[in-house]
């Protein structure tokens, strides 16, 4: 699904009651105000990833109020997160003010009064996870939204919000659509459970943050400059936190990355015996030729013209090697 509505599709005189009645169905009952209900232009689209879902609204000024009664009356099951994407917003809610800029992210409690309008024409693309797929308490939701910036999974999240929104027709279409939604809401967790408190979400940290790792390594195995630096840089998190994660997991990267590379190679030389071996390991990370014939035999027991040699004489069999078994990460 992508485009759910467009107010240019009704009469002019219907579009304003049409927008508001779109923006209500989108969303949980409130309050909708169209300060020019005469120039209304707006444009909804919504993406569904399994039980969470990004919706994204485009439009000109409006201002969105939900009362104490209208939550009673009409409790949510999503929580919603929000990067306000082109002009200023004004959002308030647990009485607290806040003017959010391009970029910026902020979470709405749609079981908690709030006040949240575009006084310009302007967009916003939201995620929307399952409160109960959370598992946090109330409380903690309450004092991490006050806080976001302090996660260090804040610039994560909101680029994390940005791809989804980007290659939405793409990603949702795709048959990993619920498990990409099920791991921004392991997102979401943790954005919340660590701007309230770094110790509480140590263990959420270690457990969304290292698949994502394993995945970047592995999807930059030929980059010779994949350094713990540029990791961390992908990770928003420090090369000591980098480290720390990796330790605490019980392996080293450096030698983790190597062995992969190793399986990588080795793959490719016996896939294409017709590519020189220097250019393999160089495509594989490896600059320098003779470290990377020395790290092959160590794990492997033979040369990579060994292998390559004993492989045409259909004597090659699979090799029991530690580089042949699962890294440190676990399977893919």
């Amino acid at each position: 699904m992508a485009v759910v509505f467009r107010s240019s599709d009704y009469a002019q005189a219907d579009r304003a009651d049409a927008t508001r009645v779109a923006m209500q169905e989108q969303s949980v009952p409130s309050w909708v105000v169209l300060p020019d209900p005469d120039a209304v232009d707006s444009l909804m689209q919504v993406w569904m990833y399994g039980q969470a879902c990004i919706f994204r609204a485009e439009m000109t000024g409006f201002r969105l109020l939900r009362s104490p009664r209208q939550v009673r009356t009409g409790p949510a099951e999503m929580l919603s997160i929000t990067v306000q994407e082109a002009s200023n917003g004004l959002f308030g809610q647990y009485g607290n003010q806040q003017v959010l800029r391009p970029g910026e992210l902020f979470l709405t409690d749609l079981n908690s009064p709030y006040d949240y309008g575009q006084p310009t024409y302007g967009s916003s693309r939201c995620l929307q996870v399952p409160i109960e797929a959370l598992g946090l308490p109330h409380e903690v939701v309450r004092d991490a939204a006050t806080r976001l910036a302090a996660s260090p999974l804040y610039t994560l999240v909101t680029a994390h919000i940005g791809e989804l929104t980007r290659r939405a027709d793409e990603l949702s279409a795709d048959p990993s659509a619920a498990a990409l939604g099920s791991t921004a809401t392991d997102l979401v967790r943790t954005l919340l459970a660590s701007a309230y408190d770094m110790g509480y979400a140590r263990g959420m940290m270690a457990e969304v943050l290292l698949p994502r790792i394993r995945g970047y390594v592995r999807g930059h195995l030929g980059d010779p400059d994949l350094t713990p630096a540029r990791i961390a840089r992908a990770h928003d998190i420090s090369v000591r936190r980098l480290f720390q994660l990796c330790a605490e997991a019980g392996f080293s990267l450096e030698q983790w990355i190597i062995e992969e590379r190793l399986i990588k190679a080795r793959e490719e030389l016996l896939r294409h015996p017709e590519v020189p071996v220097a250019a393999v390991a160089r495509r594989w990370g490896f600059v320098n030729h003779a470290h990377f014939s020395r790290r092959f035999r160590a794990a492997f027991g033979l040369s990579p013209r060994e292998v390559r040699r004993v492989a045409r004489t259909g004597a090659l069999g699979t090799e029991s090697c530690a580089a042949s078994q699962p890294g440190p990460l676990g399977p893919a």
